[in-house]
């Protein structure tokens, strides 16, 4: 009994790595340069003004979502789901991406790619003067 859960522990601890920030290391997605490009622009219009953890984390929200199985397998399917990112339906991020995402916004998204998520799983953010409850990052709720 001891040797099964010390074996589920140590497969636990290898596919999410938790650092003393409070980032979880998930499996990284295979990604082309416009999946970047996207999900970088996504962020600069959802978190453009935020501190850099609170563009990590929209992208975290991404990521989570394209992995969960709950909604779409990939980044343009996850960002162009309907009715869930208003910039997105409205052409802002295809014109933010067009015209090139700011530096931090691509790093952004290519750290959460690589599997980087301060959100604690998250699949769904809000501003956090809503008051719904999760984790706050700047501005945002991410729950």
């Amino acid at each position: 009994e001891q040797a099964a859960a010390a074996k589920a522990a140590a497969e636990a601890a290898k596919s999410a790595q938790v650092s003393s920030a409070g980032t979880v290391q998930n499996s990284a997605v295979a990604a082309s340069v416009d999946d970047v490009t996207l999900l970088a622009a996504l962020i600069q219009c959802e978190a453009g003004n935020e501190c850099y953890e609170g563009q990590l984390a929209v992208g975290a929200v991404v990521m989570n979502r394209v992995r969960s199985g709950r909604y779409a397998g990939s980044i343009y399917g996850v960002i162009y789901q309907a009715g869930q990112f208003p910039p997105a339906g409205r052409g802002s991020v295809a014109s933010i991406a067009a015209n090139g995402p700011k530096s931090s916004c691509i790093q952004a998204a290519q750290e959460a790619i690589n599997g980087a998520d301060n959100t604690g799983g998250a699949t769904c953010f809000s501003r956090a003067s809503r008051g719904h409850a999760g984790v706050v990052i700047g501005n945002h709720v991410f729950y």
